[in-house]
């Protein structure tokens, strides 16, 4: 057990700086102004993400969970098999010229789906558009620390925030590999989320779906 202990420590303490996401007040100020809690922090996210605080980011990634999509998670897999299952390491620059006009497009409505960012890195890659590579990967690394610096996951009151559910799972595989059965216990919250708790043995680790479960 004291081998998890050092692997939960490992995947869910990167940075001694936590942030709780607070995201009843995240609700109200998307509801509020949305043209100052969402789109203009999108705007900036799109050109220079690094211009944005935490305290911005945190406002940016989760609010967009209360906000209408223009490009969902439903749309990326229903376009999947006509933009984004040819984004593979060592694509040919003239099968990333035929799609990047449409990758584009989409990625452009929204810029906050993980997927769409590794994919985009992929095209512009192959068509050697570093810059636009860069600001891909610079808008990743943005997310994943947002997520990152939610919670330590270590208990209810800090848990690492998500807003895809197939998020808790990627962020549990390699303990789920390592020690193969857990435990999954659910609490829908006041403010709508869900709070999962995945028991290892004598270890838990606290997931919370910010928003709750989408359909």
């Amino acid at each position: 057990m004291k081998n998890l202990s050092k692997l939960l420590l490992v995947l869910f303490s990167f940075n001694l700086c936590f942030s709780q996401i607070n995201v009843e007040q995240i609700k109200k100020n998307v509801a509020d102004n949305p043209q100052k809690y969402y789109y203009e922090y999108l705007e900036i996210f799109k050109q220079s993400p690094d211009k944005l605080s935490q305290e911005q980011l945190n406002q940016l990634y989760y609010g967009s969970r209360f906000i209408k999509s223009e490009y969902a998670l439903i749309n990326y897999n229903n376009d999947y098999e006509k933009i984004w299952k040819f984004a593979k390491k060592g694509m040919s620059k003239g099968k990333a010229q035929k799609i990047v006009s449409l990758a584009e497009e989409k990625y452009l409505k929204n810029p906050l789906e993980k997927e769409i960012l590794l994919n985009m890195t992929i095209f512009y890659s192959a068509l050697d558009e570093t810059m636009k590579k860069e600001i891909c990967e610079t808008q990743y690394k943005a997310i994943i620390n947002t997520i990152e610096n939610s919670g330590t996951g270590l208990s209810e009151d800090s848990p690492v925030c998500v807003i895809r559910a197939g998020d808790m799972i990627s962020m549990l595989k390699r303990v789920m590999i390592a020690y193969g059965d857990f435990k999954q216990k659910d609490k829908e919250l006041p403010d709508g989320s869900l709070l999962t708790e995945y028991s290892f043995g004598e270890n838990k680790i606290f997931v919370k779906l910010v928003g709750g479960i989408q359909f």
